[in-house]
């Protein structure tokens, strides 16, 4: 018995060798739901929800396996979002493996929920809430018009912070920007850029939902982490917002629409605004969000004109500052 249905899910298995079967009671009877083999990843499921087992893995030979505490597995894919598509890709073929009306969630068998490392059942509270969809790679762009956002992370850099708190950070930022989107029928994708995350979602998605899931989940998602976080890990956010098309290449995506969005979160004026006021959060969106969608919105009020003044480009925007105060450390 590798792992047993009912214990606390708190690491995950690489298998390197021999094989495994993966199991349910129901009963008093055993019924054999699957079989992992070398190279397979079990128990992740279960491990990053922080949940019991909701399946036995059985070893049914000699098994060798690299065990992984759920930690330093929620650390790796946040701090490597492309893994964590190829780990929804092997979710995915295994949900095809699931006896049809059978009531168990296999182990690894659906989405995953990524949370901070640094969270453990005693740590301060944490969005812990399951995830109604996980990100998957985008199908190719060829110019639609898409919905951008680019998240910044104030003062990442900053010489009071250590490894261990970008880490957090990081992490951190990652959940977030899940939990944002978390509800949107449709694949999403976001390239790393270190002190934070740029987000394309497809024009199947409308550009008002990821606006109002915005609103409604970020400013909570900060609040929090920065109440169960000390100083140097907590997190003051630059947010930009943008509509145009974008088009998929061998290194990412790229677009007129992403290079406005990076001039957007740069704005001296909105960084000014954000530093003078103190806030934890700030937004940014082009005046063409602000014309065709934010302002028809009431829940959406509050923004103010604001002018960009970037490299070689000059354009107006609407921002707003959103409650919640914290002082990241200094440079």
């Amino acid at each position: 018995m590798l792992m047993q249905e009912g214990e606390r899910a708190d690491h995950v298995i690489v298998i390197l060798g021999g094989r495994t079967k993966i199991c349910v009671s129901k009963n008093g009877r055993e019924r054999i739901l699957a079989e992992r083999g070398v190279g397979q990843l079990v128990g992740e499921r279960g491990a990053l929800q922080i949940s019991v087992r909701s399946a036995s893995v059985i070893a049914l030979e000699m098994v060798w396996a690299l065990v992984v505490q759920t930690k330093d597995f929620a650390a790796f894919i946040s701090a490597h979002p492309r893994v964590l598509a190829i780990v929804q890709e092997q979710c995915d073929d295994r949900r095809t493996e699931e006896p049809t009306g059978y009531g168990y969630d296999i182990e690894g068998a659906g989405s995953v929920s990524v949370r901070s490392s640094s969270t453990t059942a005693t740590d301060p509270p944490a969005r812990r809430r399951p995830a109604e969809h996980s990100p998957k790679r985008l199908q190719p762009l060829t110019g639609e018009n898409c919905t951008v956002f680019l998240t910044d992370v104030v003062a990442f850099g900053a010489r009071t912070r250590n490894d261990q708190d970008r880490r957090i950070i990081r992490e951190a930022l990652f959940s977030m920007t899940h939990a944002v989107l978390q509800g949107i029928p449709d694949v999403w994708s976001w390239d790393d850029r270190g002190d934070g995350l740029l987000t394309v979602i497809p024009p199947s998605v409308p550009t008002a939902r990821v606006i109002e899931h915005l609103h409604r989940e970020l400013p909570a998602a900060l609040d929090e982490h920065n109440r169960a976080y000390h100083d140097s890990a907590r997190i003051k956010l630059r947010v930009a917002i943008n509509v145009g098309p974008v088009a998929s290449d061998s290194m990412g995506v790229s677009g007129e629409a992403i290079i406005v969005t990076a001039r957007l979160v740069e704005s001296q004026l909105f960084k000014k605004a954000i530093d003078t006021s103190g806030v934890s959060l700030g937004v940014i969106a082009s005046t063409f969000i602000y014309e065709n969608v934010i302002r028809h919105h009431r829940d959406l009020a509050g923004y103010s004109q604001v002018q960009v003044d970037v490299k070689e480009s000059s354009t107006a925007a609407w921002m707003k500052l959103f409650g919640g105060t914290v002082s990241p450390p200094g440079d």
